[in-house]
């Protein structure tokens, strides 16, 4: 009897560590560590593949990662987790453009399906991107050959479809050209550029600049803030936000 409750104390335990402080619990929300000063955080990034990593995360599948055991939905989980990581870094490097006017939205929901787009920006003078953070390790290079995108020797064309969809989508919602772009966190030299199917693939390190370039050179045809306001109005935060 007194083994039996002892197990059962433990378990209780094992239980309340997983739920609270376990893996893919990061505690209280923090700054990241590589965000630029001169600019506002831009809110919610990475909130949807966050929401997905803890729906994988089962208590089942926790206490299954405690005892060592791998398990499919903790891979799923830590690519969603990883995924929510890149978001985030892009984010912090693209803050010091919210002090020269850019407008933010984070984790936009589209009107229909599940997609979301990751960051919708809006620039002084009217330029409109969807940005799309891409992490990847940096043993390998990504290139383009031909009618494909490739990550050292694997074709990852299909991994731009989503970017592409969101990009036209939010293009017919708002009356205006949007631009895609592709922030790549880890293989792309700072200074490079691809051009994959009207896609541009950057160093996220290099975002910031381009995604200025861009603004300087796009004729304003509708006011920025009231594209802003239009783009909260139609595409609105996929994942609650906390106050």
């Amino acid at each position: 009897m007194k083994h039996a409750v002892l197990l059962v104390a433990v378990a209780g335990a094992a239980y309340l560590w997983l739920r609270y402080r376990g893996p893919g619990r990061t505690g209280s929300a923090r700054r990241p560590a590589d965000a630029r000063p001169g600019g506002q955080p831009i809110v919610g990034a990475g909130a949807s593949a966050d929401a997905h990593a803890r729906e994988l995360r089962t208590p089942l599948v926790r206490l299954a990662t405690a005892a060592g055991i791998p398990t499919r939905a903790e891979a799923r989980a830590q690519r969603f987790t990883q995924g929510a990581k890149g978001e985030r870094q892009v984010a912090a490097l693209l803050e010091p453009l919210t002090g020269e006017g850019w407008v933010f939205l984070a984790d936009c929901a589209l009107p229909r399906g599940e997609a979301n787009v990751d960051l919708l920006a809006i620039g002084p003078r009217g330029l409109v991107a969807v940005v799309d953070a891409k992490k990847y390790h940096p043993r390998f290079r990504l290139t383009v050959s031909g009618n494909r995108l490739l990550y050292g020797n694997r074709d990852i064309s299909s991994r731009m479809r989503g970017l592409l969809y969101e990009t036209r989508t939010v293009s017919n919602l708002l009356s205006v050209p949007v631009v895609p772009l592709a922030a790549v966190v880890g293989p792309m030299l700072r200074g490079t550029q691809l051009r994959f199917r009207g896609i541009r693939l950057v160093p996220a390190e290099d975002a910031v600049d381009i995604l200025r370039a861009l603004d300087r050179q796009h004729l304003t045809t509708i006011p920025a803030r009231r594209l802003a306001d239009t783009a909260k109005r139609l595409l609105p935060p996929k994942t609650g936000r906390k106050t």
